[in-house]
């Protein structure tokens, strides 16, 4: 290999913005979501007799980093299920918001407070691995009422468990000099 040589130094430097990582939280298949719910038959146009397919979609996803000795998650989402009803399907959605405080000595590696208060400006919040638990419990308005309504009404009762991982990188963006140059000789 031939050895590298600068014409100018100002071109064998590379000026690099990075956030570098200084901790993280890892929780696995943390259940966010736990209900029954009644879908009333005017809603979907009937009885529903299957759930196809669900998905989810993240509203947003932000965190509170607290009084400097623990970091508030917040996930809002929406769960959209897709439903048969007589043959035809129907879309079926439901909203909520997940909140979660995460203390400094739960992250990988665990964080003085004197540490998170010098080395954290950021924090990343990344969900993976949406998995759900679902189950159509029967009619809202039979006498056992598996909804628990005080009023039964015509429609289906569903309950619905939503898991999810959830990342939560702490870091800070640090200003990162490298001194070098490309090889001429090598292709990328």
């Amino acid at each position: 290999m031939a050895e590298l040589k600068c014409e100018f130094p100002e071109g064998c430097r590379l000026d690099l913005w990075a956030k570098v990582i200084k901790a993280k939280f890892i929780d696995k298949q943390v259940k966010v979501l736990d209900t029954m719910f009644c879908v009333p038959d005017e809603q979907v146009g009937g009885k529903i007799t299957c759930i196809e397919d669900i998905k989810v979609k993240v509203l947003q996803a932000f965190e509170d980093l607290q009084c400097f000795n623990r970091v508030k998650i917040f996930i809002d989402y929406e769960v959209i299920l897709f439903v048969v009803v007589e043959g035809e399907y129907q879309i079926i959605t439901v909203t909520d918001r997940y909140e979660q405080s995460i203390e400094l000595d739960e992250f990988d590696p665990p964080l003085t407070i004197e540490e998170f208060r010098a080395e954290i400006e950021q924090s990343e919040i990344i969900l993976k691995n949406w998995s759900f638990d679902f189950e159509i419990k029967g009619n809202c308005e039979d006498p056992s009422n598996p909804c628990n309504l005080t009023t039964p009404i015509k429609g289906t009762c569903v309950g619905l468990r939503v898991f999810v991982d959830i990342i939560d990188k702490l870091g800070k963006m640090h200003d990162v000099i490298v001194f070098g140059e490309l090889d001429p000789e090598v292709d990328f």
